[in-house]
């Protein structure tokens, strides 16, 4: 089995690709980057080069700190704004006002880098959508209420297995085996649960 790629290259010649810079643009949706040019990384960068098909050539696109609010219109922006949507690795969304997580980042093959710190999840559950992410490797969720739940963090490494580094902390295998506990105890609870419910 190959390793996955490093975030921002490509496969043909190890290019580093430049990413798509649209934080701070005071956006409400994901649509809008449409009507943006995006920003240059210092001014000695180049802009983000384009396909013959005039659709930019980048793995990593940031939309941190805006004021987007749900997933609604990531796919079809994709679509129109990168030449291979599915070739997405880096996604910065930290810094919105997202209290919700979508199926649709399941999409992205090979999304390895998700931030969302500083949004305003704060239903637990919401994690489990993150799970058809199965190339995930580093996601941030700290700053979102979800942040102060008993047993966060062991509920989103028991629904992640594959996570390296969560909230910029790496981690442990202490971390993976209480996570592997909250597990275990998680769906007995709810097995436990469900019995009574059918008993009543």
């Amino acid at each position: 089995m190959s390793s996955p790629r490093k975030a921002g290259t490509t496969d043909k010649n190890a290019e580093i690709l430049a990413p798509l810079d649209f934080s701070f643009m005071t956006l409400t949706t994901c649509s809008d980057v449409l009507g943006e040019e995006p920003r240059l990384q210092s001014p000695r960068k180049s802009k983000p080069k384009k396909s013959e098909s005039g659709k930019y050539l980048s793995h990593c696109l940031r939309l941190n700190n805006n004021n987007i609010a749900d997933f609604e219109t990531l796919e079809a922006t994709l679509e129109k704004l990168v030449d291979d949507p599915l070739e997405l690795q880096w996604l910065d969304l930290s810094f919105n006002e997202l209290t919700k997580l979508d199926p649709v980042l399941g999409k992205y093959p090979n999304l390895q880098i998700l931030y969302l710190h500083g949004n305003g999840i704060a239903d637990l559950k919401e994690v489990d959508n993150l799970a058809t992410c199965r190339s995930l490797r580093k996601l941030t969720l700290h700053g979102n209420p979800i942040e102060n739940i008993k047993g966060y963090r062991s509920h989103v490494l028991s629904k992640l297995p594959n996570l390296a580094d969560f909230d910029f902390s790496r981690i442990t295998k202490a971390d993976r085996a209480t996570a592997d506990t909250y597990s275990k105890l998680y769906g007995l609870n709810k097995k436990t649960k469900k019995k009574k419910e059918a008993e009543d």
